[in-house]
C-alpha cells in the first residue's frame, strides 16, 4: 500500500466514524423523543383518569344535593371508596366531607374563642405535637410569622403574609414541618373559606363537645349518639333535643351559627395508576346550590 492509499483509507475511515457517531446521536434523539411523547401520552391518559373520578365525585354530591338538604356519612358519597380497573390501569378515590374537620380559618376568628382550646384538642387526639399547632398559628396569623428568617431561607425563598388560608397545603410552606406531620393533619383539619359551620352529622364526636363547650358534654353525647341511626335533618330538630335533655333553655353564649346539618365543602383525593406510572390528585369541590350544583374549587395533581 503506497502513501495516497493510505491516506485515503484514514479519510475514509474517519468519515465512517463521523457518520456512525452522527447515527448515534440522531438515534439518541429520536429516543429521546419517544420517550418524551410516550410521557406526555401517559400523563394526558392518567389525567382522564382522574378526570373521570372528579365527574363521579360530582355526579353523586348533585344527586345527594337533590334527594335532601341534610348530610350524613350513610349517603352514597360518603359510603364511595372506590377502586376501578381500567385500561392498563386503575383509579380509585373517595370523598371527604370537609365540614366533618377542624377548619384552621377558624384560629383567626376572633369571635370564635372555642377554636384555640379545640385545636390544641385535636393534634392531642391524634398525636402531633403542640410544637406543630404553635408553627400554624405563627404561619396564619395575619401579618404573618414574627420571625420570617427561616422561611427567607428556603429554596426558593418564601415571605408569608399570614391571614386566611386558601387551601390545606399552603402549610406545607412551614419550615419543618415533615411529610408524615402534614399527612397527619389532612385527616383531622382542613383549610375552606370563612368560618364554615360544623356538620353534626358527619363530625367526630369528640371535636363537637370542644367546640360547643357551653354544653355538658354527656349531653352532647346522649343527644348525638342516636345521629347515625337517626341524622338531624335539621339543626333545629337538634337544638330542640339539647333543650328537652337540659330541660331548660340554652345558654345566651350558645351559637347556633357555628353549627349546621348539611355540608358544602368536600374534597376528593384520587389515585390513579397506568404502566406502573402514578398520579393523585386533590379536587375541593364547593356546592352552591340546587340550580348551580356543584363546582371544582381547585385541583392539585401530581405524576410520578
Amino acid at each position: 500500500m503506497n502513501r495516497q492509499s493510505g491516506f485515503v483509507l484514514v479519510n475514509a475511515l474517519v468519515i465512517v466514524a463521523a457518520l456512525a457517531g452522527a447515527a448515534v446521536i440522531l438515534l439518541t434523539r429520536a429516543e429521546g423523543g419517544r420517550a418524551r411523547l410516550q410521557a406526555s401520552q401517559t400523563a394526558g391518559q392518567l389525567t382522564y383518569y382522574l378526570d373521570a373520578f372528579d365527574a363521579l365525585a360530582i355526579t353523586l354530591l348533585n344527586e345527594d344535593l337533590m334527594s335532601g338538604s341534610h348530610d350524613h356519612p350513610g349517603e352514597a358519597w360518603a359510603r364511595t371508596d372506590i377502586s376501578v380497573p381500567l385500561d392498563r390501569g386503575r383509579v380509585a378515590g373517595r370523598i371527604i366531607d370537609q365540614q366533618a374537620l377542624f377548619n384552621l380559618n377558624w384560629l383567626n376568628d376572633q369571635t370564635f374563642g372555642a377554636a384555640q382550646p379545640a385545636f390544641d384538642k385535636v393534634l392531642q387526639r391524634a398525636g402531633i405535637s403542640p410544637r406543630v399547632g404553635d408553627q400554624i398559628r405563627d404561619f396564619i396569623q395575619p401579618g404573618g410569622p414574627a420571625n420570617k428568617r427561616a422561611y427567607a431561607a428556603l429554596s426558593p425563598g418564601r415571605a408569608p403574609i399570614g391571614g386566611a388560608l386558601l387551601i390545606f397545603d399552603q402549610i406545607a410552606d412551614i419550615p419543618g414541618l415533615t411529610a408524615g406531620q402534614i399527612d397527619q393533619l389532612r385527616s383531622v383539619v382542613t383549610a375552606i373559606p370563612g368560618s364554615q359551620p360544623i356538620n353534626i352529622n358527619t363530625a367526630p364526636l369528640d371535636l363537637i363537645v370542644d367546640l360547643i363547650p357551653d354544653i355538658p358534654p354527656g349531653t352532647l353525647y346522649q343527644v348525638l349518639g342516636t345521629r347515625r341511626s337517626t341524622p338531624f335533618t335539621s339543626l333545629d330538630g337538634f337544638t330542640d333535643a339539647l333543650e328537652a335533655r337540659l330541660g331548660g333553655d340554652l345558654p345566651e353564649t350558645f351559637a347556633p351559627e357555628r353549627l349546621s346539618v348539611s355540608t358544602d365543602w368536600f374534597r376528593a383525593e384520587i389515585a390513579a395508576e397506568l404502566d406502573g406510572h402514578l398520579a393523585r390528585r386533590t379536587t375541593q369541590m364547593y356546592r352552591l346550590g340546587r340550580q348551580t350544583g356543584t363546582l371544582v374549587n381547585l385541583r392539585i395533581s401530581q405524576f410520578d
